[in-house]
């Protein structure tokens, strides 16, 4: 039997906390604004990718440290910060207070992961392999967004 459970839930109007604005960071908010999440990013620093999302609308960005308010009502929590004890704890925290948590330094502390997710029109796939096999991961999702990219240009599969 497997852990995990591929789940689709629906994304309106739930609020993400994503914590930290590196690189990681940038590669689960782009994954997060293809949905109807409400995304906000609290760092002292984000990257380029990140400041155009927020001044697109797409997240909003408060430009400072961490604090424990910033969870209050959060349904998933990111904590991708370059500080190992600074993760560790919004893990403990966001989970204390029932959100669902990737923390993007140790798997072990999520309770959820970050597949690979491909988005085509009204299509959704999700790929993963329960943190492992990342290479097998990556060929299967880039063989499924050939299928859909040909899809897409002939009307059949």
């Amino acid at each position: 039997m497997k852990e995990h459970f591929p789940l689709f839930i629906s994304s309106r109007g739930k609020k993400v906390l994503v914590v930290g604005g590196g690189k990681i960071a940038t590669r689960r908010i782009l994954t997060l604004t293809n949905f109807e999440f409400e995304i906000t990013v609290v760092a002292p620093n984000i990257t380029n990718e990140i400041q155009q999302l927020a001044d697109d609308g797409l997240v909003t960005h408060i430009q400072r440290e961490f604090r424990n308010e910033d969870l209050d009502g959060k349904f998933l929590v990111v904590a991708a910060t370059d500080k190992r004890e600074i993760n560790k704890y919004i893990g403990e925290k966001a989970k204390e207070l029932g959100a669902y948590v990737s923390v993007a330094d140790v798997k072990e502390e999520c309770n959820f992961y970050f597949p690979a997710v491909i988005v085509k029109d009204e299509i959704v796939v999700g790929v993963t392999g329960d943190g492992k096999s990342h290479k097998k991961v990556k060929e299967i999702s880039n063989k499924i967004r050939k299928v859909l990219k040909h899809e897409n240009q002939s009307g059949q599969p």
